[in-house]
């Protein structure tokens, strides 16, 4: 039985340093594991910024394009305009112009009703002349 003593504290021993190697091994990769997931989400987080800076530059562009775009709509939008107005005060004046035309149509035919009135006229005066010449 005194042999069985030293034994069983050789084997508690034994058990005891096997369970510590155990907990340091775990420990170990444990830390291990943590220390490659934290170096994942280091490489992971430069990753982003460096994702995030190359998408900062390209809205930069983006936008740069869109307020180049924005303007040039903007001033076409204006010529546009302009040319509206324009294409207006033509439209406009060539009414104008064809009542103006319709009126010196109508006056010029009113003359030359009138000038067809005053020639009548004058040939009866003519013949009236004559006929008092003739008789006179």
């Amino acid at each position: 039985m005194i042999i069985s003593i030293p034994l069983f504290k050789l084997k508690e021993k034994v058990t005891i340093f096997i369970v510590i190697l155990f907990l340091f091994v775990s420990v170990y990769f444990y830390l291990n594991h943590l220390q490659q997931s934290y170096d994942s989400a280091q490489w992971s987080g430069e990753r982003c910024l460096s994702e995030l800076t190359s998408i900062k530059y390209q809205l930069n562009v983006v936008t740069e394009y869109k307020n180049r775009i924005d303007k040039l709509l903007t001033d076409t939008q204006k010529a546009h305009e302009a040319d509206k107005e324009r294409y207006k005060d033509v439209m406009d004046s060539c009414v104008a112009m064809k009542q103006q035309t319709t009126i010196c149509q109508n006056q010029f035919e009113d003359l030359q009703i009138e000038c067809k009135k005053v020639r009548e006229d004058y040939n009866k005066a003519l013949k009236e002349l004559e006929k008092y010449k003739s008789t006179g």
